[in-house]
């Protein structure tokens, strides 16, 4: 491996079309994949996420095609990455599988695997909107959240309990903590198709059997 390094026996770039056309190819892609993500997501988007998803698949095509089975020209890229120090926190599993197909589009791309790059993305892209309009998609997600409150001694526990059900598609209750003014209740509920977040909230507020009322998404999928 040495010996031919020292001898440059060095990787021979494409031509100028070649390259061209990959990085346009990365470009195209990776738009559909960031389209799709648009798509199938309900959470607030960001933009530098929807370009970071583009840039980041052109760019690993260039890296790739530069590369290439150049072994120095290797080294001095982990080189070169090592000392770019990455502190964005992807919180998010969904989010980091779309960063990597961009990523692999552009790998792709890089190494002239034209068909796996179009026969991949159209797949990935098929199969998340399936997951979409599954039960597993953001349609039902949308509806999940959790509530906490102080149920005050002017309500029983199983009032409680039939409000709910009454509202929620399902619930289970995570922890439940004495409080001075009554029982704290943290509860994870799905509501129903046909009830609203904002209704159900202003509705548990007015009562006057809750205290405290909190109703938030605890699965982080407005974050990246």
């Amino acid at each position: 491996m040495f010996e031919s390094i020292a001898e440059g026996d060095f990787y021979e770039v494409p031509s100028f079309e070649v390259a061209l056309f990959s990085i346009f190819l990365s470009f195209v892609l990776s738009s559909i994949i960031s389209f799709t993500y648009h798509l199938t997501s309900k959470s607030s988007l960001s933009r530098n996420f929807v370009q970071a998803m583009i840039l980041s698949s052109i760019v690993t095509c260039m890296v790739i095609m530069a590369v290439g089975d150049n072994v120095a020209a290797g080294f001095g890229i982990m080189g070169a990455i090592a000392i770019v120090r990455f502190r964005m926190r992807v919180e998010n599993p969904r989010n980091i599988i779309f960063i990597f197909a961009t990523l692999s589009v552009g790998i792709a791309a890089g190494v002239y695997g034209y068909s796996i790059a179009i026969a991949g993305t159209g797949v990935y892209c098929i199969v998340s909107y399936v997951l979409y309009l599954s039960p597993y998609g953001t349609k039902i997600l949308d509806k999940e959240f959790t509530l906490s409150f102080i149920l005050l001694e002017a309500m029983t526990e199983e009032a409680m309990m039939e409000l709910l059900r009454s509202q929620c598609l399902e619930f289970r209750l995570l922890s439940v903590s004495n409080r001075n003014k009554g029982n704290r209740y943290e509860i994870f509920i799905t509501l129903n198709q046909e009830t609203k977040r904002e209704n159900f909230y202003a509705n548990l507020v007015a009562h006057e059997g809750f205290d405290n009322v909190k109703l938030e998404r605890s699965d982080n999928l407005t974050q990246l």
